[in-house]
């Protein structure tokens, strides 16, 4: 009898524009640091983007905060890529998703520069957002508020919406699934 793995899956941040994967120990790939919080070593290697089919996209509360993951498995290898819920990378990509074609197979590229964070999303050419200022397609804007006197951006309607967006969007693609399955 073999051994059984809880999860095969390899897990994936997004670390200064880049997507990171921890590993266990030192590899020819991978980048030692220690962290500046809890002063323990981790060895992380670093990809510029990451391709295969989007099969689930998932939100969880974890310690850091409610987070998106992102499943993608390119037909030998399952990732799941983990980002903020309310970041400039969940936006990016979430605004992308009505246009991506979920049979076939997708580059997820980030990019930081200086403070701004995005996602590119490649499928055969880019794939352009769903929601634009200039074309909003009922997804809500930012909302400037005041909190103690100070002015802050509130993008939790938009979130909302795009929560619901997901959560409808493979509710589709898994009834089109279950349409191609011979009875």
């Amino acid at each position: 009898m073999g051994a059984i793995n809880q999860s095969s899956a390899i897990y994936l941040t997004i670390s200064n524009g880049m997507l990171c994967k921890r590993v266990q120990e030192p590899t020819k790939a991978s980048v030692t640091r220690v962290s500046e919080n809890n002063g323990k070593t981790y060895h992380e290697e670093f990809y510029k983007g990451w391709s295969g089919k989007i099969t689930d996209i998932q939100t969880r509360d974890s310690q850091f905060g409610k987070e998106w993951n992102v499943t993608i498995n390119d037909g030998s290898v399952t990732a799941i890529l983990t980002f903020k819920y309310s970041s400039g990378y969940a936006r990016s990509f979430l605004k992308c998703l009505p246009n991506i074609d979920l049979s076939k197979d997708v580059t997820i590229t980030p990019k930081k520069e200086e403070k701004k964070t995005t996602i590119f999303i490649n499928q055969n050419g880019p794939v352009k957002w769903a929601y634009t200022k200039e074309s909003p397609n009922g997804c809500p804007e930012w909302k400037t508020m005041k909190v103690k006197g100070v002015e802050v951006n509130d993008d939790t309607e938009m979130m909302e919406f795009l929560e619901g967006m997901v959560k409808t969007k493979f509710a589709a693609a898994q009834v089109e699934t279950e349409d191609d399955v011979p009875f």
